[in-house]
């Protein structure tokens, strides 16, 4: 495919250098739809202490959870191993005859130890059995204290729960059209200062390569004072806009993205907040129009989340506005 009007040489100010490399192909995203980079690492690296704690404080809640619960079993079952080795005759309270029930009886005593709960029935009764489980007791204050930690840096570290439309969309706007997404506070924090920015990125050919090239999208409104609705993101589709004059196949062929920066104030943090998202050609939906989602009640505004990503079919031209391509 020819893309007569971007198959040129750029000047420094069009041109965008966000990090990903120029020769990008594919139909893979640069960003996925959770904001994460869509990129692997391979190869050695040195671990160290900073990196476990990051990986713990940006890992899903389900993985965080289960590390912790797995952490807890192999410790007390460490534990409870050294208490067997020792003798369960030594621990006060043990009344386990087979070893599955021995073993079971130092478990629970470690888990007491380790929690320092106590309960009492359980006790060491000779000084190797008190000096490991003198030592488990420091181990357990400082791994809760750790856990501690971690959950209080999972639950004060701020984010963004920006809610993006599933479909970017070409719609009808003003006399042409517009390519649109819907946004909106997924939660009931108050976010002020709200700006967007939009990049363009598409496959290019220059010089007798196929590259990858970035541009700003211009948009309607790029920055609100308040965000407490939903926003109708619009990019106008004229003459001036780097998509007139283009048909979906070109779109389709030229391997397009759509990759959006969120950046708002958020009172509850006190904080700036970040968002990420990214549509690519498979997202788009030609000749469509959002539905809205404000509505009013006993002289309240509604915010319906349920119809975020509802849209209904209209009437376009075969090309996105011109009749052939631009020059």
């Amino acid at each position: 495919m020819n893309f007569n009007r971007i198959k040129r040489k750029f000047s420094k100010d069009e041109l965008h250098d966000l990090g990903f490399s120029e020769k990008l192909t594919g139909s893979n995203r640069a960003i996925n739809n959770d904001g994460s980079f869509n990129v692997k690492r391979i190869g050695r690296s040195t671990t160290t202490i900073q990196d476990v704690y990051n990986d713990l404080i940006t890992m899903s809640w389900g993985k965080f959870g289960l590390i912790v619960l797995l952490w807890f079993i192999l410790i007390n079952s460490f534990f409870a191993i050294i208490y067997l080795l020792l003798g369960t005759e030594y621990l006060n309270g043990a009344k386990g005859h087979e070893l599955l029930e021995q073993f079971l009886d130092c478990f629970f005593f470690s888990a007491q130890t380790l929690s320092t709960v106590g309960y009492g029935h359980l006790s060491p009764s000779n000084y190797w059995m008190s000096g490991v489980a003198a030592f488990e007791c420091l181990l357990g204050l400082l791994g809760f204290a750790l856990a501690t930690g971690l959950l209080y840096g999972r639950f004060s570290r701020p984010s963004a729960k920006v809610l993006f439309s599933e479909n970017i969309i070409i719609a009808p706007y003003r006399e042409g059209h517009g390519l649109m997404f819907r946004i909106v506070n997924g939660r009931k924090t108050q976010l002020i200062e709200t700006e967007l920015q939009v990049i363009y990125s598409i496959m290019v050919d220059e010089d007798d390569k196929r590259i990858r090239r970035y541009f700003d999208l211009k948009l309607e409104r790029a920055k609100v004072n308040f965000f407490p609705m939903s926003w109708t993101v619009v990019h106008p589709i004229n003459e001036k806009s780097i998509l007139f004059g283009y048909t979906q196949d070109q779109l389709l062929d030229a391997e397009m993205e759509i990759l959006i920066s969120l950046k708002a104030f958020d009172e509850i943090y006190s904080q700036t907040v970040y968002a990420r998202h990214s549509y690519n050609y498979s997202d788009l939906i030609r000749g469509a129009r959002f539905i809205p989602m404000i509505s009013k009640q006993n002289g309240i505004s509604v915010l319906s989340l349920d119809l975020l990503h509802e849209y209904e079919k209209v009437e376009l031209s075969e090309l996105i506005v011109s009749e052939t391509p631009g020059d």
